[in-house]
């Protein structure tokens, strides 16, 4: 390979369309978020259409320029991860690039990629998309260092009598602890549901269903701690309140 290209592998996150089929390509792979200039790519007969899609896991040969920036010169596409056919499955895919493109910090995009690229393999292969949109979330949070303690009280550390949650102060609340002015009272069912959506591992992923009418609202729920905590706004939540 000449001195002045390398390959990448990476997922396509999000394509900004310049000119009148060029675009500018963001994409996340094992080391790390990348981005790529794409010449023609948004024409039919681009050779490199498939691989330069959003929710496309290609390998790409990228020349690099005389600054360090990236321009496309060949793409294979590894695997799409498009639907069709499931609303509910695009609504959450839909979901998962805008948050992956908004909130992803370099140093945390490896570990990103991993939960991104076993998330996308979960709702392809008919896992529940809102069970693995809502636990990819959660870990982007851990990830960046502001995911929910569900191990305990986020006051006293008290383990035991564990009855709501203070977004506000970022975790669980124990009986003793609860202030009923500021914080709200969760059922059992929602704090086992938080728990497994926090502490549970990559695998974990297809192996776990919860209901629409459980997991709609939690996704509303922290979607508000992200934008209290960065001020990100996310366009896509409007989707999937709608389902």
């Amino acid at each position: 390979m000449p001195a002045n290209e390398v390959t990448r592998e990476g997922i396509i996150i999000h394509l900004t369309t310049l000119k009148e089929s060029d675009a500018m390509v963001n994409a996340i792979g094992p080391e790390g978020l990348f981005s790529f200039y794409a010449r023609g790519i948004n024409k039919i007969t681009s050779k490199n259409l498939g691989a330069v899609q959003a929710l496309s896991h290609s390998k790409l040969t990228l020349t690099i320029g005389k600054e360090g920036s990236f321009t496309l010169k060949e793409g294979e596409a590894i695997e799409s991860f498009v639907v069709s056919d499931d609303l509910e499955a695009l609504a959450v895919l839909n979901f998962v690039m805008e948050l992956t493109a908004k909130i992803v910090q370099p140093d945390e995009a490896p570990a990103a990629y991993r939960w991104l690229l076993a998330s996308l393999k979960a709702i392809k292969g008919k896992s529940n998309p809102l069970t693995v949109g809502l636990i990819y979330f959660a870990h982007l949070l851990n990830n960046g260092g502001i995911g929910l303690d569900v191990d305990e009280c986020v006051i006293c550390h008290s383990k035991t009598h564990i009855i709501a949650i203070s977004y506000e102060d970022g975790g669980f609340v124990c009986e003793s602890c609860y202030d009923p002015e500021t914080m709200h009272t969760a059922s059992p069912r929602k704090l086992k549901i938080l728990r497994y959506l926090f502490r549970c591992q990559i695998e974990d992923l297809p192996r776990v269903s919860f209901t629409k009418e459980e997991l709609i609202p939690l996704y509303q729920e922290l979607s508000t701690y992200l934008n209290d905590l960065t001020g990100t706004n996310l366009k896509s939540l409007g989707i999937i309140q709608k389902l």
